[in-house]
């Protein structure tokens, strides 16, 4: 996966685990940025900006930490 999508890697690397994010992606539903599920996130992440647009503490942490390791 490139550099300028969040990644379930890049939320592993966070301190996330899978039985966190299945719960996180059930408790947002419709909250989602549109088109970006479970399923299409653990194939192919999401983007930046929808990452940006979910507006959440540990997704802010995580691609602050993305961010900081690719010395954005």
């Amino acid at each position: 996966m490139t550099e300028d999508r969040f990644t379930l890697d890049d939320v592993i690397r966070a301190g996330g685990c899978p039985s966190g994010i299945r719960r996180w992606f059930t408790s947002r539903g419709d909250d989602l940025p549109t088109g970006v599920t479970l399923r299409s996130f653990i194939d192919n992440g999401m983007t930046l900006a929808q990452a940006r647009e979910c507006q959440d503490g540990f997704v802010d942490r995580a691609l602050r930490l993305k961010e900081a390791r690719h010395g954005q």
